[in-house]
């Protein structure tokens, strides 16, 4: 196998590495966590080595952390503090250097990781991975960030683009937002998120765990929809609005909310709303659940609905948990924004209703409910989609392109992994 040198710090390796780099915790978020070791994990089978650094300020109890995942080992810095943030990027640059890469991988244009990215540029090729808009316009609007901060991660997402040796964007909306902000084409490469052999295969349908969650709640015969989420793709309200039309359909109609926000502020506008349309007992609140919960949740559940509001940030999303929704075989009424429209296809693996439209949303939903056999085919579709489409197996052979144009045209096949050497899937 030919050399593989990472910049004049570097010595020939046989495997190429990759050093990740995040900007916050693990958990909750799940940029890490699904997509970056998603990625990882994938890659590892194809011979790649990686290793994964960030800054868990969001969760200091990682602070100091070191564990393996699969084949990735994962270091959380001691320090979280931002206003520390040079000695928590004097932690992340330093260990790239036992760990000897070929290349860095940036997971947002953005916070500590950004920062320790730029002092590894000197040395080594930095892939920048755009997975929301992060600046102004985006998080920067809702994100309760002060004002140094918001000019700094404006800065820091408008200019990688011009600098990074690759762009990956994980929406159609973001790898736009690269080119205008002065990637070339050839350097911008496409990688919606997906799913882990291992998560797929924990989402399918378990239909023997309906009784028993549906006892526990006493729920009964119920229709359930479910509303799986973090409260932060549309205005709570809304939420009430469509359930009150729905009811007005069908009446006995009950929705189980799995996920939390933040700061529990949506929560209790929704409350509220609820309160105000007379609606408080046809909410199921289960609040944060464990990822493992989720099949049984869905087993006990009719359909669930994915609702975006129309706003940037929501376009440029590639959002896991409608994947997660479709593995599970549950059927979903999503709205028309972003990659929801590239994720189902209308009537076949789900159904799409306009943003902005609770009485279209209700409409749908309404009418999967009215068709058992339509839901069980729907649902099964929607998992087969998953399967064909965005399992991060079939999306290796993308993330590993963009690392070879990343490395060069004298980069050498990966190692051996199980799919073999260079094998494309």
């Amino acid at each position: 196998m030919a050399e593989l040198r990472a910049g004049p710090a570097s010595t020939p390796q046989t495997i190429p590495g990759v050093y990740m780099l995040g900007t916050f915790g693990l958990r909750p978020k799940a940029t890490l966590s699904r997509r970056a070791l998603g990625m990882a994990h994938a890659l590892a089978e194809r011979g790649w080595r990686f290793q994964l650094g960030t800054t868990p300020w969001d969760n200091p109890a990682d602070a100091g952390a070191c564990w393996i995942d699969g084949d990735v080992l994962v270091r959380n810095t001691h320090v979280t503090r931002p206003l520390l943030w040079p000695l928590a990027a004097r932690e992340l640059t330093r260990w790239a250097t036992p760990f000897r890469p070929a290349l860095v991988h940036l997971f947002k244009p953005k916070g500590f990781g950004d920062l320790a990215a730029r002092r590894l540029a000197r040395r080594l090729p930095v892939v920048v991975d755009m997975d929301d808009w992060e600046g102004d316009g985006g998080w920067n609007d809702v994100g309760g960030y002060g004002f140094l901060a918001r000019r700094l991660f404006d800065w820091q997402e408008r200019s990688w683009p011009r600098c990074g040796v690759v762009i990956t964007a994980a929406s159609q909306t973001l790898a736009e937002r690269a080119l205008e902000l002065g990637a070339a084409p050839e350097r911008v490469h496409y990688i919606p998120n997906g799913l882990t052999r291992a998560r797929f295969g924990e989402l399918a349908p378990q239909p023997g765990a309906s009784g028993s969650f549906r006892a526990l709640h006493g729920l009964g015969d119920d229709p359930l929809v479910l509303l799986y989420t973090r409260f932060v793709e549309f205005a709570p309200e809304s939420i009430a609005a469509a359930l009150a039309a729905l009811r007005r359909r069908r009446p006995e109609t009950r929705l189980v909310i799995a996920g939390g926000s933040a700061d529990g502020r949506a929560e209790a506008a929704l409350r509220g709303a609820a309160q105000r349309a007379g609606l408080n007992d046809a909410i199921v609140w289960l609040g944060w659940i464990e990822p493992r919960d989720l099949a049984s949740i869905t087993a006990a559940s009719d359909v669930a609905i994915h609702p975006f509001d129309d706003t940037r940030l929501n376009a440029s999303k590639s959002p896991v948990k409608l994947l997660e929704l479709l593995a599970s075989g549950l059927p979903v009424v999503t709205t028309a924004v972003g990659e929801n429209r590239h994720v189902v296809e209308d009537g076949t693996s789900g159904l799409l209703a306009p943003p902005g439209d609770t009485e279209a949303l209700a409409a749908r939903v309404a009418e999967l409910l009215a068709a058992p056999e339509r839901r069980r085919a729907i649902g099964a579709a929607g998992r087969q989609r998953v399967e064909r489409a965005f399992l991060w197996q079939g999306l290796a052979p993308l993330v590993e392109t963009a690392y070879r144009d990343a490395l060069g045209p004298a980069t050498p096949s990966a190692g051996t992994g199980r799919a073999g050497r260079g094998e494309q899937r």
